[in-house]
C-alpha cells in the first residue's frame, strides 16, 4: 500500500471499529438491562438485544454467538425461539451482503485491516468463474468436506456452522458471507439450511432449559 493511501485506509478502519464497538457497547448495556428488568421493559431490552445480536452475527470475526448464548442463559427456554429467529436473520443478512456487496469493497476492507493473505485469497476466488470457485474451495478443505461440497454443498454449509474452529473464516457470519460471495448457493435453499443448521442449540434449550448447556453446570 502506498503512503498516500495509508490515512484514508486508517480512517475507514477507525470508522468500522467505532461502529462495531458502539454495537457491542449497546449490547452489553442491554444485557445488564435484561438481567434487571421484567415486564414491558424487559421485553424491550430483549427486542433490542436480539436486533443487535442479529447485526453483530452478520459481521465476520465478531462474537455474535456469545450474545445469543448469554440471552439463552439469562432468559432461558422462553427466549430460545427468538434467539433462533435472530440467528437465522443475522446469517441471512450476511449471505445477502455477500451477494450484493462488490467483492472489491470487501477485499479493500480486508487490506485496510492488514489481512493481506485473506484479501489475496478472496481476490483469486471472487474473480474465477462459478465452476472454478467450487474447485478452488475443494482444494482448501479436508477430503471428506470436499466431497460434501461437491455433492451436498448445503449439507456442508450446515455442518460447518456447527463445527468448532470456524473462526478462521469469520465464524457464522463469515461462512454465510462467503456462501453469498461464491454465488454457488441459492437464496431459498440457503435460508432453509440456516433454519435447520442453527436449530440444535435453541431447540435443546427450548425443551430442556438452559441448564442442559454444558458450561452452566
Amino acid at each position: 500500500m502506498n503512503r498516500p493511501d495509508v490515512l484514508p485506509a486508517l480512517l475507514r478502519t477507525l470508522v468500522r471499529i467505532a461502529v462495531i464497538g458502539a454495537l457491542v457497547w449497546v449490547a452489553l448495556q442491554a444485557l445488564d438491562w435484561l438481567r434487571m428488568e421484567t415486564g414491558a421493559a424487559g421485553m424491550a431490552a430483549l427486542a433490542l438485544l436480539l436486533l443487535i445480536y442479529a447485526l453483530v452475527l452478520a459481521v465476520p470475526f465478531m462474537p455474535g454467538v456469545e450474545i445469543g448464548l448469554a440471552i439463552l442463559m439469562i432468559r432461558g427456554a422462553d427466549a430460545a425461539p427468538f434467539v433462533w429467529a435472530a440467528t437465522v436473520s443475522g446469517l441471512s443478512l450476511a449471505f445477502v451482503l455477500g451477494q450484493l456487496l462488490p467483492s472489491s469493497w470487501i477485499i479493500s476492507a480486508l487490506r485496510d485491516l492488514r489481512l493481506t493473505r485473506s484479501a489475496d485469497m478472496l481476490a483469486q476466488f471472487s474473480f474465477a468463474p462459478p465452476e472454478q470457485r467450487l474447485e478452488y474451495l475443494c482444494q482448501r478443505v479436508p477430503a471428506w468436506l470436499a466431497t460434501l461440497l461437491t455433492r451436498w454443498r448445503y449439507l456442508a454449509l450446515a455442518v460447518l456452522m456447527n463445527l468448532p474452529g470456524t473462526a478462521f473464516v469469520g465464524g457464522g457470519g463469515g461462512l454465510a458471507m462467503a456462501a453469498g460471495l461464491s454465488r454457488l448457493f441459492g437464496p431459498a435453499t440457503t435460508l432453509l439450511t440456516f433454519v435447520i443448521g442453527t436449530a440444535p442449540v435453541p431447540l435443546v434449550v427450548w425443551v430442556f432449559g438452559p441448564g442442559i448447556l454444558p458450561w452452566t453446570n
